[in-house]
């Protein structure tokens, strides 16, 4: 009966060195799923801005009313690019000219002791131009 007593003591100390070698492990896979869950936010983000600035630029407002819708619209994300291409001069609505917007901006990644740097992230819209 002692010896079975020994051999589950060792076992309970062999689960805590284990324990101890596979935690820094899932704590990094956790941050990794919460920072990339992160980008998927500042792309969607960047979508929203590039989409009302489409729909600004496809009514024909300024080039400044552009970036002022995009930026509002892009919540937290810093916007590093807005390229803009308007609606061509005399077209109709009936038309199928587009006006389109594209946004860019940088995300860092904060995983610890994984170095994935900065990245761009580009998001785009196109909206058909009205009057």
């Amino acid at each position: 009966m002692a010896g079975v007593r020994r051999r589950n003591e060792r076992d309970r100390g062999a689960a805590i060195a284990e324990f101890a070698l596979v935690v820094p492990f899932l704590v990094l896979l956790l941050v990794g799923i919460i920072e990339f869950g992160a980008a998927l936010n500042h792309q969607i983000s960047i979508q929203g801005g590039a989409r009302e600035g489409a729909r600004i630029l496809a009514l024909r407002n300024s080039a400044a009313a552009v970036d002022t819708a995009v930026r509002n619209s892009s919540g937290i994300a810093t916007i590093t690019s807005i390229q803009q291409t308007p609606c061509p001069a005399g077209t109709t609505s009936a038309s199928t000219a587009l006006a389109t917007v594209v946004v860019q901006s940088e995300f860092t990644f904060g995983i610890p002791f994984v170095d994935l740097g900065t990245r761009t992230i580009t998001a785009s819209a196109s909206m058909r131009c009205g009057l």
